[in-house]
């Protein structure tokens, strides 16, 4: 069995730039300043915005870090684990549900290894993060689905990227999924679609819903959506 914390909960950050000045919305949850980074970019001419992910402690028969984010969270992220009493050498490894910049960059600051799909060495931003995650750090899962560790399973959730996984942690509380940005940016598409409603979304990130929804989790834990408990 696990503990689950979030060490950095997600977050978003969106600016515009007007009259020579920087100015920031003062809604940063997620999704809801998604929701204002869209607002804004329809009314102004120059718009932007800072994402982190929610970045998860696994302990219990191994010691994991999942998605440990921007590079901006390097140090957040040690300061997070200092504060539970985990220094970095304590990590086993760190896992990633897929392998974008906002999920990998903080990987910079923290040593070890890091899992992740082999697929994931093919998407498109995969050189955005080849200096932070050479192949000689990697362990690489194949397949649809394995062991990450006792009491971890992984299975491989295509949509968000080819090599998308979501990792699978028993827990006392019953089963948590960590889905990565298999769902996002919020949460509503996917419930629709666990709930056996035609959402019009693409069929392959609608078929990795179908199995997530059919995994019975106690808790999901998406990259950009606050942690939601499942209905019985």
């Amino acid at each position: 069995m696990y503990a689950v914390d979030v060490l950095l909960p997600t977050a978003r950050f969106a600016f515009w730039v007007d009259g020579g000045r920087v100015e920031v919305m003062p809604e940063h949850r997620s999704p809801e300043g998604y929701v204002g980074y869209e607002k804004l970019a329809a009314e102004r001419q120059v718009v932007g915005m800072t994402t982190f992910p929610n970045t998860v402690l696994l302990r219990g028969p191994r010691t994991i870090l999942v998605d440990p984010g921007m590079h901006l969270q390097n140090q957040p992220v040690v300061k997070a684990l200092a504060a539970l009493g985990v220094s970095v050498d304590d990590l086993d490894f760190i896992a990633l549900t897929h392998a974008h910049f906002d999920h990998a960059g903080a990987c910079a600051d923290v040593p070890g290894q890091v899992v992740v799909h082999e697929l994931e060495l093919d998407d498109p931003d995969r050189p955005m993060v080849a200096g932070i995650l050479p192949r000689e750090r990697l362990r690489l899962l194949s397949g649809d689905e394995g062991e990450l560790a006792p009491g971890i399973t992984w299975v491989r959730t295509p949509g968000h990227t080819e090599g998308g996984v979501c990792f699978r942690v028993e827990t006392g509380e019953g089963l948590t999924v960590l889905a990565g940005d298999t769902i996002g940016p919020s949460r509503d598409d996917y419930e629709r679609v666990a709930a056996g409603v035609d959402a019009g979304c693409d069929p392959i990130l609608a078929a990795s819903w179908r199995a997530i929804a059919s995994w019975g989790a106690a808790r999901i834990i998406a990259g950009h959506v606050p942690p939601f408990v499942t209905d019985p």
